[in-house]
């Protein structure tokens, strides 16, 4: 069942959205529900790739001076070029 939704936005963002929509062919709605749907699919898969160990401990860790890419990276490069 559908329901309509208001959402309030800049105007500039809209008229880029609208723009993005007739340039795709698609309404505002569907980009709309695309995208929330996108995001709770997204969500569920991360809380299922992790171990029940990995989702008890998520979030503890928080450490922002830490770039997660370049550690990666690293880690790669160190790996794959030995």
């Amino acid at each position: 069942m559908n329901t309509k939704l208001t959402l309030r936005m800049e105007k500039e963002i809209i008229a880029q959205i609208k723009m993005y929509a007739m340039e795709h062919d698609k309404s505002l709605s569907s980009l709309t529900e695309t995208l929330y749907k996108s995001i709770l699919t997204k969500e569920n898969e991360e809380d299922t790739e992790l171990t029940p160990i990995a989702k008890k401990y998520k979030g503890i860790i928080k450490n922002d001076e830490v770039d997660t890419d370049i550690v990666k990276l690293s880690y790669l490069l160190e790996k794959h070029l030995k």
